[in-house]
């Protein structure tokens, strides 16, 4: 495995962004749920009921974004945090605006000690790279993986690899390396096997710190 972004020992939480770089990270951060709002509202056809559920799904995560901006992370402390339960949630709120197929696995629960909105962020950036890479009838995998050491959450997609998929911006790979920095994780993004790229959020468990 290639050498992951610097890992941080869980404590304090650092802050990954200055006021400017935080405004905009939130804002790139925002689009998704807001595109999932607009697509659920303009919908003419499927159960109401799932559609107005998933519109108030998307907006309590607009919500815990917002105020852990507004209020300086004070709401996002790092507290046990099952990821199984958290990348799969990140998945039913990209599923909203994919255009291609998002498949999810997990062998069993994964508790770790993380900032829980921070690392929501960091899964659905890197979801949100992996769905436009794959592009429409691609194939997005994510899954979730343990040792006695770290918790590891594999985003892959089958699109054209890194260099050949036109970006939005430059924001969503350092806002994933800092929000999964704050997490005291590490990042890495490389190649796939057989074409597409694979991201890699590492979240380490202490010995003396493991979550059970």
């Amino acid at each position: 495995m290639a050498a992951l972004w610097a890992l941080k020992p869980i404590g304090r939480r650092s802050k990954p962004f200055n006021n400017l770089d935080t405004v905009r990270a939130l804002c790139h951060d925002l689009r998704q749920p807001v595109s999932a709002i607009r697509l659920l509202a303009g919908a003419g056809s499927g159960d109401p009921q799932r559609r107005m559920d998933g519109i108030l799904d998307q907006a309590q995560w607009l919500a815990e974004m917002v105020e852990g901006v507004i209020g300086d992370a004070a709401d996002d402390e790092p507290a046990r945090v099952d990821v199984v339960d958290l990348a799969s949630r990140c998945v039913v709120r990209a599923q909203h605006t994919a255009d291609c197929q998002i498949g999810f696995s997990a062998s069993e629960r994964a508790m770790v000690l993380a900032a829980p909105v921070a690392l929501s962020r960091a899964v659905s950036c890197v979801l949100d790279n992996a769905v436009r890479a794959a592009g429409p009838g691609g194939h997005v995998t994510v899954d979730v993986m343990g040792t006695v050491r770290e918790i590891i959450i594999r985003v892959s997609d089958d699109g054209p690899g890194l260099g050949h998929v036109p970006t939005h911006n430059s924001l969503g790979l350092p806002i994933t390396r800092a929000l999964v920095c704050a997490c005291g994780g590490g990042f890495e993004l490389k190649p796939g096997t057989v074409g597409g790229m694979v991201a890699l959020i590492v979240l380490p468990v202490s010995r003396s710190r493991r979550v059970l």
